[in-house]
């Protein structure tokens, strides 16, 4: 009998998985490998679905996903559980031959089963945060990447944009201007951070006309993950992304903007908060850019420059939930001209 195949709401409904963490592993770490529908949608097999819930155990019991991911399901089963051929212990979703076996997941004995692994992670965004500070001072990117992908399954896509990684990369923005960060410990976690929130900003597909928006951080501003983080939180509202890296030029922004047409140009801006040629560069970008395009200015020294931000016609925004505001109204808006 051909093996039956699951949408990606089916399999996270079967393993505890939200759909964001089961494309971000699959993306990047390349657990599973679904076919596509002729509808371009996911479509996961049997094995699939059971390699899925071993590596969520896997997880749970403390490994990180990047050593596991790659594991068969046969090596999966022994490191959760024992070896499954040898004890008698039934695979995580048995037979998938009769019809109706996705209705319940049958498990192992009460005699065969092992004790219930308790989750390694704690269940708050401010303990996720705690344990991210902790392994950026120690310089430790794998305990970062595991902090990371633990709080994407236990936060979902929006709880970790706004209660994670918005106050993770303010206090290490802070921690390096006090002196108790070295600028080492910024560029690993910018490292982690762009790979993490490079593949949250990856959408499954775009609508065709997904309205664009580019983002960068102006010249002068070197410090990036601002600017990666509002990336994630715009593709993940269904715009299309045009990301430039850090400290561009508005000559360069303009250029980008007319090769890659977009509805508004979003700027991120940390440090330094005394920037005198800022309020020109912004003053710049404004007579090159469309008049229609509107500039979006948010970040934690954005408040600095809230006099230079208002004279040059852009919008200052003063937080991840206001972005997102200020981005739905526009989409809902009809593109001028």
């Amino acid at each position: 009998m051909p093996d039956l195949k699951l949408s990606i709401k089916a399999v996270s409904r079967k393993t505890g998985l939200s759909p964001h963490v089961i494309r971000t592993w699959e993306k990047r770490y390349r657990t599973v490998s679904p076919v596509r529908s002729g509808g371009n949608q996911r479509l996961y097999s049997s094995e699939d679905v059971e390699k899925l819930a071993l590596l969520k155990r896997a997880t749970e019991a403390g490994h990180s996903i990047g050593t596991v991911a790659t594991l068969s399901v046969e090596r999966l089963r022994t490191l959760v559980g024992g070896d499954a051929g040898s004890r008698g212990a039934q695979p995580i979703l048995g037979s998938f031959a009769r019809e109706g076996a996705f209705d319940e997941l049958p498990l192992p004995s009460r005699r065969e089963a092992a004790p219930a692994a308790t989750p390694s992670y704690p269940a708050e965004a401010e303990d996720f945060l705690k344990s991210a500070l902790q392994a950026v001072t120690r310089m430790d990117s794998n305990a970062l990447e595991q902090v990371l992908d633990k709080a994407s399954m236990a936060l979902g896509q929006m709880r970790l944009l706004g209660e994670l990684i918005v106050p993770l990369v303010e206090e290490i923005g802070s921690a390096w201007e006090r002196g108790d960060l070295k600028i080492s410990h910024e560029h690993m976690a910018t490292a982690v951070l762009r790979t993490f929130l490079g593949n949250v900003a990856r959408p499954i597909a775009l609508h065709p006309r997904a309205p664009g928006i580019l983002i960068t951080t102006p010249a002068g501003q070197i410090h990036e993950l601002g600017a990666i983080l509002v990336a994630a939180a715009a593709s993940g509202l269904g715009w299309k992304i045009v990301y430039c890296g850090p400290s561009m030029p508005a000559e360069e922004i303009a250029s980008a903007a007319a090769q890659n047409p977009v509805r508004a140009v979003g700027l991120s801006v940390v440090h330094p908060s005394d920037d005198p040629t800022l309020g020109q560069e912004l003053m710049r970008l404004r007579r090159l850019l469309p008049k229609e395009t509107v500039i979006l200015v948010g970040g934690r020294a954005s408040s600095a420059y809230a006099a230079q931000i208002a004279a040059a016609g852009a919008v200052r925004v003063g937080s991840l939930q206001e972005f997102s505001g200020i981005l739905n109204g526009l989409r809902q808006a009809p593109p001028a001209g």
